[in-house]
């Protein structure tokens, strides 16, 4: 049996990159926004936990500085 040759043309090629191209881009945009809101989540919990961190240390370590003037 002889098997037919077929072609692929090149308006068939291009839709096919674009079906695939935009496939591709709706998945990428997807997962950017879930990134997006992790980096700031990631971002708030880091300044919470500076400032907490900082607070506590500022109550611990306090000093009292007295200043005696010569008059």
């Amino acid at each position: 049996m002889k098997q037919l040759e077929q072609r692929v043309t090149r308006d068939e090629l291009q839709n096919q990159l674009v079906l695939f191209q935009e496939d591709i881009q709706s998945k990428v945009a997807d997962k950017s926004e879930q990134i997006r809101l992790i980096k700031i989540g990631v971002a708030v919990a880091a300044l919470l936990t500076a400032f907490m961190l900082g607070k506590r240390k500022g109550k611990k370590n306090r000093s009292i500085i007295e200043i005696f003037s010569s008059k």
